[in-house]
């Protein structure tokens, strides 16, 4: 598998904290089967300024070293890339070469605030799309303008973006409006990446056998794949992604609909976002 959306380089954000806590997530990653990871730091002006630049390569190289004095870098390769946030300035900063893609591709991960409105958001994506460059929007089942509508998410799709589901939302960790969108989003084909959206070795993990394994139970082992291994790599590649349409079987289709009931142990909505 590979995870395309990490919060692995230390120091940086809300993620990873330590040097020791990165290189805990490095080997729950191997454990659980996870080849690359393209590390995510959160780009948020005022708050996590990850823009490329010096102190951006360097954390970078911090983590590199710490992963080769393990020997893990051996079993686990990490790639750069960094989670934009989308703001008023989102566009002069890719112009003027301040957002990193993700790897070497044209793919940009990019999020926004989860009360967002969302044809701001869109107007910065339709940017990006103009720049030749593919947004990836990051975990689009949590934003609460998808939970209103999610022709929303949709309409995103169609422009060209592609949407990337966090594994804690397949799971139901983060309540069950995230969970259902998520459902629906697969249901309906329109989700072509999964990743772990890991912070920590603790809480939020960089492990995504879970999720892989709800999702191949529910629609289909292709599915499962496409999500978590053949169109992550394809980024790495700076390929064109598949749609489950465009890639193996779609056996399994109609049995996501048990799914979409709240089961016990879930946080309800309120609970999560504390209100």
């Amino acid at each position: 598998m590979i995870d395309i959306h990490c919060h692995i380089v230390y120091g940086v954000d809300d993620g990873s904290y330590s040097r020791n806590e990165s290189l805990r997530m490095a080997a729950e990653a191997i454990e659980s089967g996870i080849t690359d990871i393209i590390a995510t730091p959160h780009c948020i002006p005022a708050m996590f300024e990850n823009y490329v630049g010096p102190d951006y390569y360097a954390a970078f190289d911090r983590l590199y070293a710490a992963l080769h004095d393990e020997g893990m870098d051996r079993d686990l390769t990490v790639h750069r890339g960094m989670e934009a946030f989308a703001t008023p300035s989102t566009l002069a900063q890719f112009d003027r070469g301040a957002l990193h893609c993700l790897g070497s591709s044209d793919y940009l991960l990019i999020e926004c605030d989860f009360a967002e409105d969302p044809e701001f958001f869109s107007g910065i994506l339709k940017g990006l799309l103009e720049r030749r460059i593919r947004p990836v929007v990051a975990h689009p089942e949590r934003y609460f303008f998808a939970h209103d509508d999610i022709r929303r998410l949709l309409d995103m799709v169609d422009m060209g973006c592609v949407l990337q589901l966090d594994t804690e939302s397949i799971t139901g960790a983060f309540g069950r409006k995230c969970r259902e969108t998520a459902f629906s989003l697969l249901d309906r084909g329109a989700a072509q990446l999964a990743a772990s959206d890991a912070h920590d070795s603790d809480m939020r993990r960089p492990d995504m056998r879970e999720a892989a394994d709800i999702v191949a139970d529910s629609f289909s082992p292709r599915y499962a794949q496409l999500l978590f291994d053949t169109n992550p790599r394809r980024i790495l590649e700076n390929r064109p992604l598949l749609f489950r349409g465009q890639y193996g079987s779609e056996e399994g289709r109609d049995s996501a609909s048990r799914h979409h009931r709240r089961r016990d142990g879930f946080m309800t909505d309120e609970e999560y976002w504390g209100i």
